[in-house]
């Protein structure tokens, strides 16, 4: 699982402490849940040694009715935006990085009686660099010309 994906999902959980599916949903699932699919991205260019990857994340929230499960997205979408739009990172165990995820854009939805948190964020990668040998010792001869 993408360290993002688990920190947005670790804060989400904290913030609404129900059942969480990242599978599939089964068809007797648990009634207030999450469901955190895998995010979708598409790359563009960065600087000359890293690349960006935005992600799109949407994520389900199944509660009793629409109008409870789009009460409780707004409720974390702005709980999100209160907090300037950044997630903490986390390592896989839990524990803090210090490190946060600067979150884009966040809405909500009410699709099929079922409310949407979508969850934009950019992630940058370094590119891979080659092997080379490092020029050590060089020796410039440099003068005048002569006519």
């Amino acid at each position: 699982m993408n360290p993002e994906v688990g920190s947005i999902m670790s804060f989400f959980h904290n913030l609404f402490p129900v059942k969480v599916y990242t599978k599939e949903v089964p068809e007797n699932f648990v009634v207030p849940s999450f469901y955190f699919p895998t995010p979708f991205s598409f790359d563009s260019n960065d600087t000359t040694s890293t690349f960006m990857k935005t992600y799109n994340l949407p994520v389900k929230l199944f509660h009793k009715d629409a109008q409870q499960a789009n009460s409780e997205a707004e409720r974390i979408a702005d709980t999100v935006r209160r907090k300037r739009m950044l997630i903490p990172l986390i390592n896989p165990d839990g524990s803090g990085t210090g490190k946060f995820i600067r979150i884009t854009r966040i809405e909500t939805r009410i699709t099929e009686g079922v409310a949407s948190i979508i969850v934009n964020w950019d992630s940058r990668y370094h590119y891979d660099r080659e092997d080379y040998v490092a020029l050590e010792n060089f020796k410039i001869n440099n003068g005048v010309k002569k006519r």
